[in-house]
């Protein structure tokens, strides 16, 4: 892996004293929390019970809060110890002394709580294990305030960012070739009837950024036209391999799209976990990665949903089964995916974006993964040992055509945004400073 940087080995410096109050993994605790609170419907660790209900936010919804708990974590702590830059021109000093520790889990408590309100019991029972561990005085009280500041500030930022109301497409108001049309519930062998959902979070084209100047900062060039050699070879690719009843889809190719159903910033966040703690990462460290790692998360949803509705592509489920005019009349009997197509445009690949928080991570490590390395999924497949993330990136992009729900051009443009959106997040988001 490679070696800390001089300026982060600073900010280590900076905590050192400070004793359990710099209790590093307090950040890896709320992030995990975050994680768990906005996906109650599953269990984000394999093998452990989510503790928390109520909620199952799609990656879209989940991205932005989590960005927003990961910025009033960073902002709380870099209000005490000033070893960054500011969000979103955050200047509000914390008094001499203050805990950062107790900055971090207080400020990351308040997001929470704000947007999941039901929540509070849970979560305040975690926020008194937190601060259990820093002892009574003024250092924990000012920390606490800090924390609450920072909250306060970027919960305010975000209050019109454009995420909400909800909005949903309809659907074209008729067929056409190439054109996203509404795409059927069928997993592998399912029979009519059918249901067919809107397309979701419409307006998420026009959420606010975190750090990109706009949504279509990066916007990739169109798919290529049907009947092209790049589609038809995109198109027969999909065909073969993203149908379970095909001998070329073969059980390890299945295990692959299962596994990377997961909602992809569970895997990033889980993978940052990991790696921060098998570095050793201090409380600055920490509130550096997480704020840079799911800042990409949420933007790269940002920039995928503009190009989504903005080129309205077509899903492999629609060109398999269309007539010459794009219609749909043979009830989707002649090709059926492996997974359940979702309900929003194919291009670019929301999956394949993932390629930003793996590159955020690859600048604080190698791409090799130590031996033996594991990564988890919600989909009951088994835990998988990853050698590097680039191998990651590979497996990731490829289930969604094993799945059958995407295109190859999909995955590529998907992961070239990706790339986009993290050199922008390192080289204009919260940065240390000089």
């Amino acid at each position: 892996m490679k070696p800390r940087s001089s300026s982060l080995i600073l900010a280590g410096t900076l905590l050192a004293g400070l004793g359990s109050a710099a209790r590093a993994d307090v950040i890896t605790d709320w992030n995990l929390y975050a994680i768990q609170v906005s996906k109650a419907g599953v269990s984000p660790i394999s093998g452990a019970a989510n503790p928390f209900t109520g909620s199952a936010l799609n990656t879209n919804l989940a991205t932005r809060i989590h960005a927003i708990e990961a910025i009033a974590v960073y902002n709380a702590v870099n209000s005490i110890i000033g070893f960054g830059t500011a969000y979103g021109s955050y200047s509000t000093p914390a008094a001499p002394g203050a805990s950062p520790a107790a900055a971090a889990a207080q400020a990351a408590r308040d997001v929470l709580v704000n947007y999941f309100p039901s929540q509070q019991t849970g979560l305040d029972a975690r926020l008194a294990t937190s601060l259990a561990t820093i002892p009574a005085g003024q250092a924990k009280t000012d920390g606490i305030a800090a924390g609450s500041a920072a909250a306060a500030h970027i919960i305010a930022l975000r209050s019109n960012d454009g995420s909400a109301p909800n909005s949903t497409y309809p659907g074209p108001a008729g067929p056409g070739v190439g054109t996203y049309q509404l795409t059927p519930n069928i997993p592998g062998a399912a029979t009519p009837p059918f249901t067919f959902n809107p397309g979701i979070n419409f307006q998420w084209k026009s959420v606010t950024p975190f750090v990109l100047a706009t949504p279509s900062q990066y916007r990739p060039e169109p798919p290529p036209a049907v009947g092209s050699p790049r589609y038809v070879k995109a198109l027969n690719q999909v065909k073969v391999y993203g149908d379970p009843t095909n001998p070329r889809h073969t059980a390890e190719l299945n295990s692959i799209a299962n596994f990377y159903r997961l909602d992809a910033e569970i895997l990033v966040n889980e993978i940052g976990r990991k790696l921060s703690q098998l570095n050793s990462f201090n409380l600055a460290e920490n509130a550096l990665l997480f704020a840079q790692l799911d800042i990409g998360a949420a933007d790269i949803r940002i920039a995928e949903w503009d190009a989504k509705y903005f080129y309205l592509s077509w899903r492999p489920i629609t060109a398999l089964n269309a007539d010459p005019s794009g219609a749909v009349t043979n009830n989707y009997s002649a090709w059926k995916p492996t997974l359940v197509t979702p309900n929003h445009p194919s291009y670019p690949s929301g999956h394949s974006g993932t390629v930003s928080g793996l590159e955020i991570l690859r600048s604080y490590f190698d791409d090799d993964l130590p031996p033996n390395f594991t990564i988890t999924t919600t989909t009951g497949e088994p835990a998988r040992v990853v050698s590097s993330l680039r191998q990651i990136e590979a497996d990731n992009g490829l289930s969604r055509i094993y799945g059958g729900i995407h295109f190859s051009y999909d995955n590529e443009a998907g992961q070239a945004l990706g790339r986009a959106v993290a050199a922008d997040i390192l080289a204009h988001g919260p940065r240390l400073l000089p």
